[in-house]
């Protein structure tokens, strides 16, 4: 008995330690409402970077330039350790920074702060917060960062997960600590989104490794690939699929349409700062090559999702385009036209980017009866808006009257066959059971992959047994525990290459 008195106080002091070196911080900047700080225009409109930061009175006496016992000095500013880390992501990646702030202020002192930090957790507390997220629904992928407290998550970050319906939005964790790591979290986090996707490789920094992480965050944020690296198409002569010098041996990226002549009904002339893309945003396809010395088997055409307010490339477009490229598909991610644009307008961008690959075939080492499409989430609704209604030859203007036909718009804009990566032929959030819809529109072979967390989970069993009854092939591929959005995780891709393979081989 003689240990229990010695263990008590180590345990007294985990806990203490877990909230205190984890996170006390002395702040200069006002507190924050909604979104705030050097919003970034370029790659980071999708990405919200959310932190919570409690500043504790802390010395900064004899601080020199760099760290103190629970702060970071950046350019004269003191910053606590979570709120620095933030900081440095932002500067790296680009993104919106926000500060999760609770409506009742915590004390700023040690013992009071740790003792309230303790009956929150214990009573399970949901502090009222006083900053709230601006068009959540714009962005993509948040970044969230955090200390640990008493071995747990700080109650206002349970505040701000519950708070948001985050759908199929992807969760990045970033933590600081005394001492305990990760602290069982990010399952936590995934208990409370169980249809985000929780990615697995958080930063978990300890508190006294924060002041020199610099570099360290900045590569940890670059190896996220949350940021694109391709250009856009100049504004001289082949920069359009309808004139474009295709070279299969380097990535290219063309306009889907001729400037000024765009089929379109939807009037769109200024961004109330409810969409992704501005109103002179023109959709785009951006090629993958197969390696020189690969075998080329076909060509995808790839859609990623996003529920039609933005295009999640990064997750569910370029990795997977890599590596279908590197099995011997030539890849073409297609950025097409979101809201406030119709599902429609959208279908059309992709039947030009089919058509494009397809007057190409000879030039990219395909036969041109071996091109698929494949669409994640609301990307693959998209692929299944085209292929009931604009495949074959029919001409943009049965919904663009004005539109005028070119030379591209006679090319077929057939599919051998559908990749339905957790998503369903139908609308948004909605898939058909209507059977003889799909049994007119002649559907090509589809293969659907889902998970079991997916919370559209009955919708694609039910879609998948309409597709069967209407007479499309239809091959499954079901990921146990798998959430939406598990982009090129799972291992479903060799899955997807042994459909494919069978179809091209059986055209």
């Amino acid at each position: 008995m003689r240990f229990l008195p010695l263990l008590l106080t180590l345990a007294m002091t985990l806990g203490l330690s877990a909230c205190s070196e984890a996170e006390p911080s002395v702040s200069t900047s006002q507190p924050s409402q909604g979104v705030v700080s050097n919003q970034q225009e370029a790659d980071g409109s999708n990405i919200l970077i959310a932190y919570f930061s409690v500043p504790e009175n802390v010395s900064t006496d004899d601080v020199d330039a760099v760290s103190g016992a629970s702060i970071v000095v950046d350019n004269d500013e003191v910053l606590g350790s979570t709120e620095y880390v933030a900081q440095v992501i932002q500067q790296t990646i680009g993104g919106d920074l926000f500060r999760i702030e609770a409506a009742e202020q915590y004390p700023l002192d040690h013992e009071p702060l740790v003792d309230q930090a303790a009956e929150e957790r214990d009573n399970q507390v949901r502090p009222e917060l006083t900053s709230h997220v601006d068009h959540f629904e714009q962005y993509e992928v948040i970044l969230l960062g955090y200390p640990i407290w008493w071995g747990d998550m700080p109650m206002p970050v349970y505040s701000f997960l519950e708070e948001y319906d985050f759908g199929a939005k992807v969760i990045i964790p970033f933590i600081t600590h005394g001492g305990s790591g990760a602290a069982g979290t990010i399952d936590t986090i995934s208990q409370l989104q169980p249809g985000a996707l929780i990615r697995d490789n958080a930063l978990v920094l300890s508190r006294g490794d924060v002041a020199g992480s610099a570099e360290t965050v900045s590569d940890w944020a670059l190896g996220l690939d949350l940021v694109s690296d391709s250009d856009l198409p100049g504004t001289g002569d082949g920069n359009t699929v309808l004139t474009a010098a295709v070279d299969p041996h380097s990535q290219q990226v063309f306009y889907l349409w001729e400037e000024g002549n765009v089929p379109a009904v939807t009037k769109y002339t200024v961004n109330n700062g409810n969409y992704s893309d501005n109103p002179d945003f023109r959709p785009y396809v951006t090629s993958f090559p197969v390696p020189d010395g690969t075998e080329i088997k076909g060509a995808v055409l790839i859609c990623a999702g996003g529920a039609f307010q933005y295009r999640s490339d990064q997750f569910e477009g370029t990795p997977v385009a890599e590596a279908l490229s590197q099995l011997g598909y030539q890849s073409f991610v297609v950025d097409y036209r979101l809201r406030p644009y119709t599902q429609e307008e959208g279908a059309l961008d992709l039947a030009r980017a089919v058509r494009f690959v397809r007057a190409h075939a000879e030039e990219y080492g395909v036969d041109e009866k071996d091109i698929a499409v494949m669409g994640f989430s609301a990307g693959g609704i998209l692929a299944g808006e085209m292929l009931r209604n604009f495949d074959g030859t029919v001409s943009p203007t049965m919904l663009a009257p004005d539109y005028i036909p070119d030379e591209l718009d006679a090319v077929s804009a057939d599919a051998a066959a559908d990749g339905m990566i957790y998503a369903f032929y139908g609308r948004l959030s909605v898939g058909t059971t209507d059977v003889e819809s799909l049994r007119e529109a002649e559907l090509p072979p589809t293969f659907y992959c889902y998970g079991t967390r997916d919370p559209f989970y009955d919708q694609f069993l039910a879609n998948a047994d309409a597709a069967e009854a209407a007479g499309v092939t239809v091959e499954r591929l079901q990921l146990d525990g798998m959430p939406h959005g598990f982009g090129d995780q799972g291992g479903w891709i060799d899955s997807y290459d042994l459909f494919l393979t069978d179809i091209f081989q059986n055209n």
